[in-house]
């Protein structure tokens, strides 16, 4: 998913360099704005897992590094039980919207791309993220690493 990200990322550039040169020679790319934020949405939900793995996320450490080793345990596991429950939640809600999208045949405006792949593909995403998380609860609670 790292990899796809990446791609992505690259992917969205060319796209917006070849519509500005495009444009300049009288040539825009059709569609360049609405292919790079479909792939927007894609990379986010593609990186989050990664990222939360990684621990490359923002955070205010100011009072946490404080805290004695036995309240951090606790306070992941309790952001760990939250996240599970949203991202779970969003991944669920995402699979049904991409079902219904689906049965009325929503297209994107311009290119007219079925947007239910895409909300299928964030919530592959979200259901990745909940995994990775859930993995991680697993390792506070069994007494593994908590920072």
């Amino acid at each position: 998913m790292r990899m796809l990200s990446g791609i992505m990322l690259v992917a969205m550039m060319l796209v917006t360099c070849t519509d500005v040169v495009g444009n300049f020679f009288g040539f825009p790319v059709l569609g360049s704005e609405e292919i790079v934020s479909l792939m927007a949405a894609l990379l986010i939900a593609f990186v989050l897992p990664a990222a939360h793995a990684d621990k490359a996320h923002i955070g205010v450490d100011i009072l946490y590094m404080k805290l004695p080793p036995k309240i951090k345990r606790i306070n992941n596991a309790i952001l760990s039980v939250m996240m599970i429950g949203f991202f779970g939640l969003m991944t669920w809600e995402c699979c049904n919207y991409g079902v219904q999208l689906k049965r009325i045949g929503q297209v994107s405006a311009i290119l007219e791309i079925p947007t239910f792949y895409i909300i299928y593909a964030v919530a592959f995403g979200c259901g990745a993220l909940t995994l990775v998380v859930a993995a991680q609860l697993v390792g506070i609670v069994g007494g593994g690493r908590h920072e």
